[in-house]
C-alpha cells in the first residue's frame, strides 16, 4: 500500500474526485485511486446484475476489472464521449453487457452464428444509447436543481449511501441526521 497516500485518501478514495472531469483526467493517467472510486461506485450494482443474470458473485471482480480495462481503453482512444454519460454510468452499461454476455455463455454453451452474435450485440449498444440518453437528461435535470439537492439525490439515490454513511464519511455539510434530513424534507 502506497504509505505516501494519507489514511482518508486510501479509505475513501472518491474524495479527490468530485467531478467527472477529475474522474475522468484519474482514468486517463490510470491513477489507483481513480479506479477504485469508480469500481466502489458500480459495484453494487453490478452485483444485483449477476444475481438478476444468474451468474455466480464469484465472477464480480473478473467482470468489473474487464469493464475498467475497456472504459480506460476507450477512453484512452478518445471513443467515450463525456457529454453523454458519466464514466460511473458508461462503466456500469458496459459490466451489464459483460454479465448478459456471461449469462448468455452459461446457458448456450452451443456456439451463436456470426449473424446472431452481431444482432445481439447491435441490439444492446442500442439499448446502452438509449440508457445514456436518459443519464444524460437525469444528469441536465439534477444540474438544474443546484446545492444542496443535486448532492443529495446523488449520494442518497444514485451513490445508494445511507443518510448515516452521508455523516460518518463528512460527504454533506450536515453534521447530524437530524439536520440531513431537516434538509431532505425541505428540498
Amino acid at each position: 500500500m502506497d504509505s505516501k497516500r494519507s489514511f482518508t485518501e486510501r479509505i475513501l478514495p472518491c474524495k479527490k474526485y468530485d467531478s467527472d472531469d477529475k474522474l475522468l483526467t484519474g482514468l486517463l493517467h490510470e491513477e489507483t485511486s481513480a479506479i477504485q472510486c469508480l469500481l466502489l461506485q458500480v459495484e453494487k450494482m453490478v452485483s444485483r446484475n449477476l444475481t438478476k443474470y444468474g451468474i455466480s458473485l464469484t465472477q464480480l471482480q473478473e467482470i468489473l476489472h474487464d469493464g475498467i480495462l475497456i472504459l480506460i481503453y476507450k477512453i484512452k482512444s478518445e471513443q467515450f464521449n463525456s457529454k453523454l454519460s458519466s464514466p460511473k454510468t458508461y462503466l456500469f452499461a458496459i459490466c451489464k453487457n459483460l454479465c448478459m454476455n456471461a449469462s448468455r455463455q452459461k446457458k448456450h454453451s452451443s456456439s451463436m452464428s456470426l449473424d446472431e452474435l452481431e444482432n445481439t450485440m447491435i441490439a444492446e449498444e442500442s439499448n446502452s444509447i438509449l440508457i445514456l440518453e436518459k443519464v444524460t437528461l437525469l444528469k441536465k435535470m439534477l444540474n438544474e436543481l443546484g446545492s444542496p439537492c443535486k448532492e443529495l439525490i446523488d449520494l442518497k439515490y444514485i451513490s445508494e449511501l445511507s443518510d448515516e454513511e452521508q455523516i460518518k464519511n463528512k460527504l454533506t455539510k450536515y453534521s447530524s441526521l437530524e439536520s440531513l434530513r431537516v434538509s431532505e424534507a425541505s428540498a
